[in-house]
């Protein structure tokens, strides 16, 4: 008998241990989901997954490029999303220029085009046997006229019309291309050796904040804001139009890049910065 009660105590305790640990696990799961969405409902952009692709390309370079040539990364992570639609703009797709680097002197552009526009989601399509597999009144082709944007497509493609999918082929190679339309905009264009009198200005004025406040002023929202005030929305500047300072600034709030570029500079993974 004592046997008998004996064998349904360990019995009642096994189903009790497995009931809690049942629970604790549902609800770790249902806190992580519900800390995804309220994330996701936080930071509107993030709910996106090629949003999420694009910024797990770049963020991680970014954040390195930005911290040490004295730019705000999050002002790089916004300037590129928003000029390259997340990178889903045609010329972006081709060139691998995300942040709209004009070509200079020498340098390889994208020349002029004609490109299937799909009609039924109204977008540019490079891939062209697929635009000729879609029904003829599906597809409507267009002259592109010429980017003036650097190519980071590499010799022979560079500059042509040529291999238009190479960077669709080649996703390391667009990683890396990612990178260095970054190193460029962070090191050449905004420089103190630029010959551009906003650009000049900007470089000199991060580098004397940092030097006066540190380099982790760089991952302030407002200097990052300020940041973007100071290179656009002027004459003879990175976008002349006042309305562009706005909506890279949307981009910047809505896809929560000042939190991510602060918690990848604290060397959290991607994934992790931008569940949480």
């Amino acid at each position: 008998m004592k046997f008998f009660i004996l064998f349904l105590s360990v019995v009642s305790a096994v189903l009790t241990a497995r009931l809690f640990m049942g629970v604790q696990a549902n609800t770790e799961i249902h806190s992580k989901a519900s800390n995804t969405a309220s994330n996701n409902s936080h930071y509107s952009l993030r709910k996106y997954p090629h949003v999420e692709q694009f910024y797990g390309l770049t963020a991680k370079e970014a954040v390195k490029i930005g911290m040490k040539e004295n730019i705000p990364p999050a002002a790089i992570l916004a300037i590129a999303g928003w000029e390259s639609g997340f990178g889903q703009g045609y010329v972006s797709q081709i060139t691998g220029n995300i942040m709209s680097l004009g070509a200079r002197k020498g340098e390889p552009e994208l020349p002029p085009l004609t490109l299937p526009r799909n009609l039924e989601t109204n977008k540019l399509m490079i891939d062209f046997k697929k635009a000729k597999q879609l029904p003829k009144n599906q597809v409507v082709w267009q002259k592109r006229p010429p980017s003036l944007k650097k190519d980071y497509r590499p010799k022979p493609y560079a500059g042509t019309k040529n291999n238009l999918l190479y960077f669709r082929n080649h996703p390391q190679a667009l990683k890396q291309a990612y990178t260095h339309v970054m190193q460029d905009f962070s090191g050449s264009w905004i420089s103190e050796k630029s010959k551009v009198p906003v650009f000049f200005k900007a470089s000199k004025d991060m580098d004397k904040l940092v030097s006066k406040k540190g380099k982790n002023i760089l991952l302030n929202c407002k200097v990052a804001k300020e940041f973007l005030k100071s290179i656009g929305g002027k004459p003879r500047s990175f976008n002349t139009r006042p309305a562009w300072i706005k909506h890279v600034s949307k981009v910047m709030d809505n896809a929560g890049l000042c939190l991510l570029a602060k918690e990848m500079n604290q060397g959290k993974a991607f994934k992790r910065a931008w569940l949480q």
